[in-house]
């Protein structure tokens, strides 16, 4: 899309915050390797439906024999200040204050979700239990009580934190059987999130930059030529190409494709070069002739 569209600043933001939040993830994953290798189950972006019907994701999920421990992890920089009294996280900008969601209350939901999950499906009361951690480094936490410093806590005191925890629940509840088998189960029961990018935005396809993009130089659309991608701007020749623009279509139109929909969308003018494509790609499909859809996942 290009940048003078309505929409492409608060498109921005949001991979902005994104991006923010993998940075997170992946230190955060750090300081996960210091754990015993046997001790703790560990889930990545885990979303279950609880009993009444209604989804929760959480960060990272650590389960082991004695508890549970759901850990939210916030990429925020700046000074930052949980307010109990409206359960707001504020941060300090030159403009003045920033309030946010407040993920102390969002851990503790999911602490009662996910009690309820493992009462239903595990037939089990397993101790709960769940930390806010604050993954970057430039982040400063004002005026915090104690209740706070409770259920936060800074990325690098996080394996003191956890062991902590785990002198405070030192009591397996589920046999090691018991845990694999909760272990598969919870894996088995994992809902995937599926963003609809198109519709969150309200865009149409109409508005979307079609075609495929130049590794080197970002231009499109490249062209086919010869059994290659030649980009007109930069003089870039490429193979392959096209399979990075067909995973951008899967993840803004739908994992699902027909030759006529790859012709359009990548610019191609032969149904027959369309189809051989496709075809060297080795994708799922369903149907015959014009009918065929191609799947990808």
């Amino acid at each position: 899309m290009y940048k003078n569209h309505p929409v492409y600043a608060q498109i921005e933001r949001e991979q902005g915050r994104q991006t923010a939040g993998y940075k997170g993830e992946c230190a955060l994953d750090y300081y996960l390797t210091f754990l015993p290798d046997d001790k703790y189950f560990i889930f990545h972006g885990l979303r279950l439906e609880d009993p009444k019907n209604r989804h929760f994701q959480m960060d990272t999920f650590l389960f082991s024999l004695s508890h549970g421990l759901i850990l939210e992890s916030k990429y925020i920089s700046g000074e930052l200040e949980f307010d109990e009294k409206t359960s707001q996280l504020i941060r300090n900008v030159p403009e003045g204050h920033e309030t946010m969601g407040d993920p102390i209350s969002q851990v503790e939901r999911h602490k009662e979700q996910l009690r309820s999950w493992m009462e239903k499906h595990l037939g089990k009361v397993v101790p709960i239990t769940g930390q806010v951690v604050l993954t970057n480094k430039n982040a400063i936490l004002l005026n915090a009580s104690p209740t706070i410093m409770k259920k936060v806590t800074f990325l690098t005191n996080l394996p003191n934190r956890m062991k902590s925890i785990n002198e405070n629940l030192p009591n397996p509840i589920l046999s090691e059987k018991e845990l694999r088998k909760a272990a598969r189960m919870l894996n088995q029961k994992h809902a995937p999130d599926q963003f609809d990018f198109m519709g969150y935005f309200k865009l149409s396809q109409k508005e979307m930059i079609t075609g495929v993009i130049c590794p080197e130089c970002s231009h499109s659309p490249m062209i086919r030529k010869s059994a290659n991608w030649i980009c007109l701007e930069c003089g870039c020749k490429s193979k392959n190409a096209h399979i990075e623009a067909l995973q951008d279509y899967a993840l803004l139109c739908g994992k699902s494709i027909s030759n006529k929909q790859a012709k359009e969308f990548l610019h191609l003018s032969s149904s027959s070069v369309t189809f051989q494509i496709l075809q060297s790609m080795n994708l799922r499909h369903t149907g015959t002739k014009k009918g065929r859809v191609y799947f990808l996942d």
